[in-house]
């Protein structure tokens, strides 16, 4: 899988309320035209509870993926290092792919 890559995020245009700190963000991945996100999505996922990852489908065999993250902190670097951990994850092997339930 290694030629995935985090592109850009974008912050969330407004700051949540101190009681609120959890946001919606949308950033943009780099994955080869044929790659599916559902391994990827499914990781995210098992790991982060309440935090859901969807990422958009190939256009037009452009390698860029838009992909949404709910529910997470109102830091892009967290969110940017975090989904770096987890591609990396999966491109250790399969046996890195699947989490105990």
């Amino acid at each position: 899988m290694g030629e995935i890559t985090v592109v850009a995020i974008d912050a969330p245009k407004r700051r949540p309320d101190p009681e609120d700190s959890l946001v919606v963000m949308q950033g943009w991945l780099h994955a080869p035209p044929d790659w599916d996100g559902t391994p990827l999505e499914r990781l995210w996922n098992q790991k982060h509870g309440r935090s859901r990852l969807g990422i958009g489908l190939c256009v037009a065999n452009n390698p860029r993926r838009h992909f949404v993250v709910t529910n997470v902190p109102y830091d892009v670097e967290v969110v940017r290092a975090e989904l770096e951990s987890l591609i990396a994850e999966l491109d250790a092997g399969p046996d890195q792919e699947t989490v105990p339930a």
